[in-house]
């Protein structure tokens, strides 16, 4: 599938990285890191094993406070909202960033439907009065439970799991459950969603099916998509812009044609030397059509 060439004049920027530096003690995870990433745009993190790439995603979702730098939510709302000076738990709440993770963390013991309702807590809290309002049966939390129950049925069409609902979710097959979890993190409502390679270990038939879903969000939700994936016929196919890191620092960004023509991200990503050409066998997932 050809994704075509989006006119880009109506989206601006949901998220701006700037100077972004992380450090362990000795380790520099990431060095100096500046991007931006368009709101209803997927924005794809590459770069080789040990990049920083998850580094950036645990600093955007608040799994660590950068050593430097400004991350900024421009949120369509709230304004502009600092992710670094924000507790971890208000970056899903208030500013609305969605994160999935590279192992699977559903609730396997709960249904696959109870596992997209209880992604709606916090708004079904607060329509209850933090309890009080759901003991007493108040209109308010009712309606708000109808309509957590509704939107949980929409993913639940969405992703072809409806005759599936009441199935305990880690009985699912495995890129089932790979929907199902970026499902849940959709019912938060988010305006950016964090995907830490959502493609690993699926086969074709299902990474179909996830780019499917994808570029629906993209396009009917309308929000800003920031994906990290080591498979390039993905990354390739449905990326509207791509990002490059090495060694914690980024070398190239650009739309995937501009990457697959970039002699520097291909040395890098592949490991190869400029006295050494490459041959079209080594690049061809590379060389998918954009």
């Amino acid at each position: 599938m050809t994704v075509a060439v989006r006119q880009s004049a109506d989206r601006r920027h949901i998220l701006t990285v700037e100077h972004l530096t992380m450090q362990f003690g000795g380790l520099l995870a990431i060095d100096d890191v500046s991007f931006a990433a368009r709101d209803r745009d997927i924005t794809a993190v590459i770069g080789p094993n040990g990049a920083g790439k998850t580094t950036i995603f645990n600093c955007l979702t608040g799994f660590y406070k950068p050593t430097v730098g400004r991350l900024t939510l421009h949120h369509p709302e709230r304004g502009d909202l600092y992710l670094e000076r924000m507790e971890g738990y208000e970056i899903p709440q208030r500013a609305g960033v969605a994160r999935t993770f590279q192992n699977i963390r559903l609730f396997p013991s709960m249904s696959v439907l109870e596992n997209l309702i209880v992604a709606q807590h916090n708004a079904l809290m607060r329509a209850s009065g933090y309890s009080i309002g759901g003991l007493l049966g108040w209109n308010r939390y009712k309606a708000a439970e109808r309509e957590a129950v509704e939107l949980a049925r929409y993913w639940l069409d969405r992703i072809r799991l409806t005759e599936r609902a009441d199935w305990d979710a880690g009985n699912l097959p495995y890129g089932d459950q790979r929907r199902l979890e970026i499902a849940r993190a959709m019912c938060t409502r988010p305006v950016v969603l964090c995907l830490d390679e959502p493609a690993a270990g699926l086969n074709p038939r299902e990474s179909a099916e996830l780019n499917e879903l994808l570029i629906f969000i993209r396009d009917e939700h309308q929000i800003g998509l920031l994906l990290i994936e080591h498979d390039m016929s993905v990354v390739m196919e449905i990326s509207d812009r791509i990002i490059v890191l090495d060694y914690g620092r980024r070398i190239a960004a650009g739309t995937p044609r501009e990457i697959q023509a970039n002699p520097d991200v291909i040395r890098a990503y592949l490991g190869e030397t400029e006295d050494e050409p490459l041959p079209p066998a080594v690049v061809k997932d590379l060389e998918r059509p954009t």
